[in-house]
């Protein structure tokens, strides 16, 4: 299975055990189109290959780095390595920071090798970057061959949320997925899922990130 560059997915993080198995043996139509695998929550991930590659959807394996927000102090590009790499025959996409992926290279290639979607990603937990930096990410991501770029910043106020959401206008031949944190973070991911965000994170059950709407109702939302 792939990710759809021509749609706005809807993605559910899962970053414990119980997801996973949850996720693995749900059946019939699911309020989710791609599910993300939290491989840093999860430290003993290799022990449930078997519940995801039972997954009924595209996988995105994400190992994120702890300046990032990632768990588990994994800060080694070896250990995040060790960790992700066993689970890409099973995927459809890889999430690796832009700032992080020079050291990533290798992994970043075999799962290009693998027929994987590289998708680079950026995150702000306290502000949204001005208009240059942002526009400096979206030219960092090209030049570092990401098939998608991810950006998630924090908007607290409308000019954060506005400058987030000029990135759609921003001429590139990249799919971007544009999401806002903080208290205009809920408004930002239906504006964004219509104005052309690839991937739209929604919470299974609790919220992994501010700004996250329950499955469900963003689903609705989204069809209406």
């Amino acid at each position: 299975m792939s990710i759809p560059h021509n749609k706005a997915n809807i993605v559910v993080p899962v970053t414990d055990s119980t997801s996973l198995r949850q996720i693995a043996h749900s059946s019939g139509s699911t309020p989710w189109d791609i599910v993300e695998i939290r491989v840093d929550r999860i430290p003993e991930i290799h022990q449930f290959i078997p519940d995801i590659s039972a997954i009924p959807a595209p996988i995105i394996l994400t190992c994120r780095h702890p300046d990032e927000g990632g768990s588990n102090d994994l800060y080694s590009p070896e250990r995040r390595s060790d960790m992700l790499e066993p689970l890409i025959p099973h995927a459809a996409a890889i999430d690796i920071e832009i700032a992080n992926a020079a050291e990533m290279h290798e992994t970043i290639n075999l799962a290009r090798l693998s027929g994987l979607t590289v998708i680079l990603s950026f995150h702000d937990f306290t502000t949204t970057p001005d208009d240059r930096q942002l526009q400096d990410i979206i030219k960092e991501g090209i030049a570092k061959k990401s098939d998608l770029i991810k950006i998630a910043t924090t908007t607290d106020n409308p000019t954060q949320l506005c400058r987030l959401l000029s990135l759609f206008s921003t001429p590139s031949d990249k799919p971007l997925a544009l999401m806002g944190m903080g208290k205009l973070g809920m408004a930002s991911r239906l504006i964004a899922a219509q104005s052309g965000s690839v991937l739209n994170y929604a919470a299974m059950d609790k919220a992994t990130a501010s700004g996250q709407w329950p499955v469900e109702e963003f689903r609705n939302l989204i069809e209406r």
